[in-house]
């Protein structure tokens, strides 16, 4: 008989503290590595020596550790769900394979440098096919369900829209990166050794057809971002008021404004490579702006998340887009196509497919749970107002008992149909329906005419 961890310890082992302890170390290991990456033509010495390989053995540790408590994470949250939906739990296997695969190839190029002080490029060609891949995949097919969701839904909701055509954006955005990583990446040597620099390459195809991909990832990065900080508003919306207007608006233009601002100081010449100093300043600056945008998009879903209900399938899921958004955006920025020794952005690279599966868990889920509770409660103001209508003649305290009763009642009805239909619970417990209904007698007592 398989042992399992009692529910006690698994929430224990979850809880909000250990949890953000977990993504701060693992956001800042991977902004730091993938930062490397990107200085490790002028720093080789520093990073081929033992203290550089012994960083990069701690990253790639820090890496495999943490992403098993990310998948149990996720697994424990989506496990209401994963029993409705059989493709939620295969998609979670699909990917921990995945992950597990990555991690096993970094570790044998790490094996490589030990014994040889060499390893092979195709391995960072592997890692970053399989980490883009999973990219390309888990977005399209939050895509695709998406999509499938707001056409069979008879009340067509923008929010989900919206969310769906940004995934397309993302998809897009994933698919030109893969293919220009892995163009440069063909342009290095087969091996790299020790005291073989960093070599940022050139792409094979013509000047031409660069500038023509160049605009289309630009403007597919720029799409994919703007599209989801309006979901991300809309979806956050209904719980403005419990978290704060000002600060609400605050957090979400902040990186708005920060992540667009770094285009056209590019275009403008305003941010130049000419020099290491100038270069390595404006390469932190440009790439820390990715990172800069994932945490604030991070801290609004957490902090909404925070004011939320505890337990609740919505804050759960919430938490979990955060993070993913944290992290995606953080790994998003790196890049192995110089091929440094060691390989110093490889784990960052690997941490993609994960970070945007989490974005799938975490953003689908949100979107149907917050989509179900507008449902709910709308079927539950209609309801009111009808059986209301239905018993003005009865004295005002016997008609609200029967209301409540007889609106509960269709209430939960719904809430399972709902939860049939898509495989997500919706997050409105008994008593939040029975304050709701109680709002909604009390607007209708204030209305005689109705």
């Amino acid at each position: 008989m398989p042992i399992t961890m009692p529910s006690t310890l698994l929430v224990s082992a979850f809880n909000g503290k250990k949890l953000l302890v977990v993504m701060t170390l693992l956001a800042v290991t991977l902004m730091i590595e993938s930062q490397i990456g990107y200085i490790a033509d002028f720093i080789p010495e520093q990073l081929s020596s033992s203290q550089g390989i012994a960083g990069f053995i701690g990253i790639w540790i820090i890496f495999t550790v943490t992403q098993y408590y990310i998948l149990a994470f996720v697994k424990f949250n989506n496990r209401g769900s994963a029993s409705r939906a059989s493709f939620v739990c295969n998609v979670h296997k699909a990917v921990t394979v995945t992950q597990y695969l990555l991690a096993g190839i970094i570790a044998f190029v790490i094996l490589q440098i030990l014994l040889t002080q060499q390893y092979d490029t195709v391995m960072l060609s592997v890692v970053l096919s399989i980490s883009y891949g999973l990219w390309i995949v888990t977005l399209s097919l939050l895509a695709i369900t998406f999509f499938s969701w707001y056409s069979l839904r008879k009340e067509k909701n923008l929010m989900v829209l919206i969310l769906a055509m940004s995934m397309i954006a993302y998809v897009v955005n994933g698919a030109l990166g893969l293919y220009f990583n892995a163009d440069l990446l063909m342009q290095q040597k087969p091996i790299i050794r020790e005291g073989d620099v960093a070599v940022f390459t050139v792409p094979s195809i013509s000047a031409e057809l660069e500038d023509i991909m160049n605009i289309v990832y630009d403007i597919a990065s720029t799409i994919a971002y703007v599209l989801t900080w309006i979901g991300a508003v809309m979806l956050l919306r209904p719980y403005v008021k419990s978290f704060g207007r000002i600060k609400f608006w605050v957090i979400m233009v902040t990186p708005m404004v920060y992540y667009l601002i770094t285009f056209p100081l590019e275009t403008l010449g305003i941010l130049t490579y000419e020099d290491p100093e100038t270069a390595i300043r404006n390469i932190l600056i440009f790439t820390l702006a990715a990172a800069f945008t994932g945490i604030i998009f991070g801290y609004a879903f957490l902090s909404v998340a925070r004011t939320l209900r505890l337990g609740s399938p919505v804050r759960n899921h919430m938490i979990i887009a955060a993070y993913g958004f944290l992290l995606f955006y953080i790994a998003g920025s790196a890049s192995v196509n110089q091929a440094a020794y060691p390989p110093y952005g490889l784990v960052s690279i690997a941490f993609i497919g994960l970070s945007c599966y989490m974005i799938y868990s975490g953003l689908y889920l949100s979107a149907v749970s917050v989509s179900q509770d507008m449902s709910l409660r709308k079927s539950i103001r209609e309801s009111v107002i009808e059986q209301s209508k239905l018993l003005h003649n009865i004295g005002t305290a016997e008609m609200e008992k029967r209301v409540e009763k007889q609106v509960l009642s269709m209430a939960a009805k719904t809430s399972k149909a709902l939860a049939e239909e898509t495989g997500v619970q919706t997050s409105l417990n008994e008593d939040e329906m029975k304050d709701y209904v109680e709002l909604v007698i009390n607007e209708i007592n204030k209305k005689p005419n109705l």
